[in-house]
């Protein structure tokens, strides 16, 4: 089995409603992530769930997020917001990716970890399209691997946004597909790269 689902910042700031960091459009991609993720978890296949964390003092977040992060106290450990969704947190056997920056492959073990399972295709799906999923898309591919942004199990903050990076994404050579697509081809697969 060579394929991984990469689930990111699905967390309670970025994706519930009323959240500090609310992306609108988040919250209502769940039911669209859990499809995929309930899927891979029938195929015994590898599921990552990427999240963000930062310290309280804002010492570690992205200069640009700065002011935000004083304004909001967004993904602090310890605090609701920083915990997954309810429908997608993690089981066990699921990774919990932990990542200081946009990509989950900057300075995480995501890498090292796919490397040692012989992980070669990645689905990606989460919040929010042109930072970290974006970021995560294009390192990925970067490093070798065969991405696949999963388009209606993420989100933007503006359709117009969401579409301009699917158009990047896919003029990159990265396969952008809906989840019911996705299924379809990971099924004929039989739990290999669709």
């Amino acid at each position: 089995m060579n394929v991984a689902l990469i689930i990111i910042d699905m967390q309670h700031d970025f994706a519930v409603p009323g959240g500090s960091c609310e992306v609108p459009g988040a919250h209502a991609t769940i039911p669209v992530i859990r499809r995929v993720l309930m899927r891979f978890r029938e195929l015994g296949l590898p599921v990552f769930h990427v999240v963000r964390e930062y310290r309280a003092d804002g010492s570690d977040v992205e200069i640009t997020r700065l002011d935000a992060l004083k304004e909001k106290n967004m993904v602090v450990p310890g605090t609701p917001g920083v915990r997954i969704v309810p429908g997608l947190e993690p089981e066990e056997g699921e990774y919990r990716i932990v990542k200081p920056r946009f990509s989950a492959f900057m300075f995480t073990e995501l890498d090292l970890i796919l490397r040692r399972k012989g992980i070669t295709h990645l689905a990606v799906a989460g919040t929010q399209l042109p930072f970290c999923l974006r970021a995560t898309l294009f390192d990925g591919l970067c490093l070798g691997y065969r991405m696949t942004l999963l388009t209606d199990a993420s989100s933007s903050r503006t359709r117009e946004i969401h579409e301009a990076n699917i158009r990047d994404i896919r003029d990159a050579g990265m396969a952008c597909v809906t989840v019911e697509e996705y299924l379809h081809a990971l099924t004929a697969a039989g739990g290999r790269e669709p």
